[in-house]
């Protein structure tokens, strides 16, 4: 029996092995809209698509196995004093988002629901804005400022609004 047991782990471990070898050569993901001519130039090292034989060179947007990327992780929303700009934005988990104040307006970035700002990590604002305070990081700028980064390590759609003016707000969805 252990000798069965043996081969049977000798056979994956080999299988595995010719499954990731094979794998190395596979064709690169393509983004949607891609010209014919980049998809020729994929994986050459080339950084200026040449056109595909008897083209033109004009693009043109197929639809050729597409496979959708990964969300970025991180982004800048801006605040204009009386919006933000996206009003939603999409990270991966992980990922950080800026908001920079760009009319000099007294910005103040609050996670949902005004005014206690629990929706991110379940405590109040009167709980995470305080000096000291040791627990999970608040997605709370806790004060007035011109930009404040956070970085999301949960998964999820999160409302924001500017605590000083609760009709500005958005959403970051992480993945």
């Amino acid at each position: 029996m252990s000798k069965s047991v043996l081969w049977i782990a000798v056979v994956v471990v080999i299988g595995a092995g010719l499954f990731v070898w094979m794998s190395r050569g596979a064709t690169p993901p393509i983004e949607e809209g891609t010209s014919p001519a980049a998809v020729q130039d994929m994986g050459t090292g080339s950084d200026t698509p040449t056109p595909a034989s008897g083209t033109s060179g004009t693009s043109v947007d197929v639809n050729v196995g597409v496979q959708t990327g990964t969300a970025p992780l991180s982004a800048t929303v801006t605040y204009n004093g009386s919006s933000f700009s996206p009003a939603s934005v999409t990270i991966a988990k992980g990922g950080k988002v800026t908001f920079v104040d760009s009319a000099g307006s007294s910005m103040w970035v609050a996670s949902a629901q005004h005014p206690s700002h629990t929706t991110y990590d379940g405590t109040a604002r009167a709980d995470h804005c305080v000096s000291g305070y040791t627990g999970a990081a608040p997605f709370d700028q806790c004060a007035s400022g011109t930009s404040f980064s956070f970085t999301f390590t949960k998964a999820g759609s999160f409302g924001y609004h500017d605590h000083t003016n609760s009709s500005a707000h958005g959403t970051v969805v992480v993945q």
